[in-house]
Formats: C-alpha cells, structure tokens, sequence
C-alpha cells in the first residue's frame, strides 16, 4: 500500500481574495551512500552512470550498428502507408517499426563503475563488425538484458 503524504494547510491571515495559500513540508532523506563526485552532489554509482550514458548516447549512430540495423530491415507491407520501413527481430523473427526494436550488442558491454572498467567498455560498445550487432524488439532485448544482469550478478557474488 502506498502511504498518503498529509499535506498541512496553513491559513492566511489577510482574507484578501487570493487562494489560500498550501504549504509542504518536505522530508529529508539522507543518503546512504556517501557522496564524493561533483563537489559532493554525486555518488560513486551517479557518477559512473553519467560516464556510461555519455559515451552510449555518444555512440549512438556507430556505422556498423546502423549497417545491422539496415539488414534486418524490409520496406514495409503494412496497411500504413507513413510507415516506410520495417526491422526483424532476430530472436521471435516478427517485424516491427523502427520504434519497436532496438540495437543490441551480442557480446554484452559489461559493466562501468571503476576506471579500470572504461577500456574495454569502450572496446565493446564500439565493435567494427556489423555482425557484433543484432537488432531486437523491445520484448526480446529486455528479457536478454535482464539474463546477462543476473548472470553478472551471480558471477561477482562468487568472486567475492
């Protein structure tokens, strides 16, 4: 169950025409982490996560990815006609729009959250073979994704 937030009214004493005025007391919440980064507004995770984001969004129209997504592509044979292109999946092999599938790495990039990490990120996320590249609906590759998080998961539970 969702708690409610109670919301204190306080009344104002002129009685002007103006609405009464709602007042919100905010909880603090502290972290429990602490925070190093960014003159101490970041987390070690926060700040890692702005680096991974920057060079995937950086990376975004990498040729051999966009050449993957061009072979799964087809013109398209639905009854709309603004729809000038469809992908397959190469998991369930239906055809989708373009915003139904996404770009996935067949070798996982891994993960980023020491500087060690950067190196072969970088490595991974920017193959130049279109072949390293599969295109996949967003069903498939959440499911995917998903599978190679718990199977990393698992992994640095027995390294530890």
């Amino acid at each position: 169950m969702r708690k409610k937030t109670v919301v204190k009214k306080k009344a104002r004493s002129d009685t002007s025409t103006k609405a009464k005025k709602t007042v919100r007391k905010k909880r603090v919440v502290k972290s429990r982490v602490p925070k190093t980064r960014n003159g101490k507004t970041y987390t070690e995770a926060q700040y890692f996560q702005k680096i991974r984001n920057g060079l995937r969004n950086a990376f975004r129209f990498w040729v051999p990815m966009m050449s993957a997504l061009k072979k799964a592509s087809r013109p398209s044979q639905s009854p709309n006609k603004r729809l000038k292109t469809e992908y397959q999946c190469a998991e369930c092999l239906n055809w989708f729009p373009r915003t139904g599938v996404q770009i996935d790495h067949k070798i996982p990039c891994g993960e980023l959250n020491k500087y060690e990490d950067i190196v072969p990120f970088i490595k991974n996320l920017t193959q130049e073979d279109a072949s390293s590249y599969q295109v996949l609906c967003k069903k498939d590759h959440k499911t995917k994704t998903e599978l190679e998080r718990t199977e990393r998961i698992k992994k640095r539970k027995e390294n530890e």
